[in-house]
């Protein structure tokens, strides 16, 4: 924020001696600063993540067991007046050269780096660098409609960015929010393009899914986005939401959930339908539901929920943004019930889930642990027949430490026939 000092009227005192005496001036008062808002506004955030994973060949912190990267992003923004404003943000990937040493493989594999066959190949441990952010906000109507075109982050049911890895995917779209009241929230969005396509981001490249190609929403199905309308509605303590999409040539799909909160008692339920047609005609639609009860008291949180999707659907009740790339596995759902760390089950056809999770937050310092049980799941994108089971347990530690923030992670993962232990750790430094 700049501060200029205005010019300000120097005020002379003057007191009269008896006898003619003389008449002597005060030295000025300090000029006070007056703010200025500046139109410029900078933010950003440096990360550093790895993670181990054990199996019956490798052991825990090994290279061969680990990945690691480090990101960095910076945001700038110009108000060009009290209502519009332009929006730009960088993100760079690098290895530090980790994969020397320490670290085998990437959070996140960013650019093409095909090799002499022309396939992307997910061993690329290259430097990367994209624009994740460039849009124009607005607001109007005293306030009561919000606008936002261009590349951005989105939090929907159904098309989200995930946050889970060292960079987020993001979207070219077009937004609007329109409040006739306080109570009641009118979404409109359009979706062209994304760069997420399962654990990779495309960058400005022409990969499938990145923001230059043909593809559009949908990486080699479609090239014609989605649609999106929503109502969100907050009365009193419950807040209720209904949004249908129309993925284009793809499958139009609903969500609706509402949630409570009565003195600390939480209470959530869920319902998510996709009907498949165009492309995707003739597979049988796509069901979920999900509830949950929560309890919140002096920084401790406690939850418990459970979700069933429909065995006879196809198509996963998770994020239809990034769901082509992975074939199904590993598309973050959200569903109450998502596993902390190995997404892709929970939305699955067929899949049963039950989750509980606490939190405790004192001062500076964070512990919690997620339990997730799944059973049943079947990845008919990958044309799996049989049910799959996996059942997870995440311990969390984190506190603020000389201007870091410090995660540590430990994942046990339980899928029938094997099993493994994660350790991670998350340093974020924001500016």
């Amino acid at each position: 924020m700049k501060f200029t000092k205005l010019s300000l009227v120097a005020a002379l005192a003057v007191s009269s001696a008896f006898a003619g005496g003389d008449i002597a001036p005060v030295e000025p008062a300090a000029a006070a600063p007056v703010e200025v808002a500046s139109p410029w506004s900078f933010s950003g955030d440096a990360k550093l993540y790895y993670s181990s994973t054990d199996s019956d060949t490798v052991d825990l912190f090994s290279k061969a067991s680990a990945i690691g990267q480090a990101a960095i992003s910076a945001d700038i923004g110009y108000a060009l007046n009290n209502n519009w404003k332009i929006n730009a943000g960088l993100t760079g990937l690098a290895t530090l050269g980790l994969d020397d040493s320490v670290v085998s493989g990437v959070w996140l594999f960013a650019g093409a780096n095909a090799d002499e066959t022309g396939t992307l190949p997910l061993t690329s441990v290259g430097d990367a660098l994209w624009i994740d952010t460039l849009n124009v906000t607005g607001t109007a109507f005293d306030g009561k409609a919000t606008f936002v075109i261009g590349r951005q982050e989105l939090d929907t049911p159904l098309v989200f960015t995930e946050k889970w890895s060292i960079a987020a995917n993001t979207f070219d779209a077009a937004v609007a929010l329109v409040k006739p009241t306080d109570a009641i929230t009118l979404v409109a969005g359009y979706i062209y393009d994304g760069n997420g396509n399962g654990a990779r981001i495309s960058t400005f490249d022409s990969n499938e899914g990145g923001f230059t190609h043909d593809d559009g929403y949908m990486p080699a199905v479609t090239d014609n986005g989605a649609w999106t309308v929503a109502a969100v509605a907050t009365i009193g303590d419950v807040t209720a939401q209904v949004w249908y999409y129309d993925v284009m040539d793809i499958a139009d799909a609903a969500w609706v959930q509402a949630d409570a909160n009565f003195g600390g008692i939480a209470l959530g339920a869920q319902y998510s339908w996709m009907g498949p047609k165009d492309v995707l005609d003739g597979l049988d639609d796509s069901s979920a539901f999900a509830v949950k009860v929560g309890y919140n008291l002096n920084g401790l949180d406690m939850w418990a929920a459970y979700s069933s999707v429909d065995k006879d659907g196809v198509i996963p009740i998770a994020n239809t943004a990034t769901m082509v790339g992975t074939i199904g596995w590993g598309v973050q759902s959200k569903l109450y019930t998502e596993a902390w760390w190995n997404y892709g089950f929970v939305g699955q056809p067929g899949a049963d889930t039950f989750a509980v999770a606490a939190n405790y937050k004192l001062n500076n310092y964070n512990l919690g642990a997620q339990y997730t049980s799944v059973s049943g799941a079947v990845n008919k994108l990958a044309d799996a027949t049989e049910g799959a089971d996996m059942d997870e347990l995440t311990l969390l530690a984190g506190t603020e430490f000389m201007g870091l923030d410090v995660q540590l992670a430990y994942i046990y993962a339980d899928y029938g026939v094997t099993d493994n232990n994660t350790v991670q750790a998350y340093l974020t430094y924001k500016f």
